[in-house]
């Protein structure tokens, strides 16, 4: 079975050269070939997160398309809520994002990464990413889950 996902890390990157922040705090999953990247989230906090995420190279440049996740409700899942090819939406981020007065702004993050083994290989790696919006210190606002498996045998 080939190589899963690399361990995350949390970066901060230059996305001013394609409209974005030049100082985006991010979580990168690595997906190395031959692998698929499952992306889902979930809401906790009493308004309104949203999430983007994006394709990056390996010299950490966007890659089109990117996707923003909203959840619209409490306690709800997040669902694509727009695809923007060719450029970032006005909130761009990689993390999750809290509602302001002058729109979205960054949140808070931390990660962690699981590996789930049958027998002794690797069969899936997940990456847990947890926001924290400034209302309280839970850190569980935004969950968004990252799973990766191959996609060969």
């Amino acid at each position: 079975m080939p190589g899963l996902a690399l361990t995350p890390t949390l970066s901060k990157i230059d996305l001013s050269k394609v409209g974005g922040p030049s100082d985006a705090t991010v979580v990168i999953v690595g997906l190395p070939k031959n692998n698929v990247g499952i992306v889902f989230g979930q809401r906790t906090a009493e308004w309104l997160q949203r999430y983007n995420t994006y394709l990056l190279n390996t010299n950490n440049i966007v890659i089109d398309p990117q996707a923003l996740w909203d959840a619209p409700s409490d306690n709800g899942r997040f669902l694509i809520s727009q695809i923007v090819p060719g450029g970032f939406d006005k909130d761009p981020s990689v993390s999750a994002w809290k509602p302001s007065s002058s729109g979205f702004v960054q949140s808070d993050t931390k990660h962690s990464f699981h590996e789930f083994k049958i027998g002794n290989k690797t069969a899936i790696t997940f990456t847990m990413v947890n926001a924290e919006d400034g209302g309280d210190s839970d850190f569980h606002d935004t969950v968004v889950g990252v799973a990766v498996a191959s996609t060969t045998k």
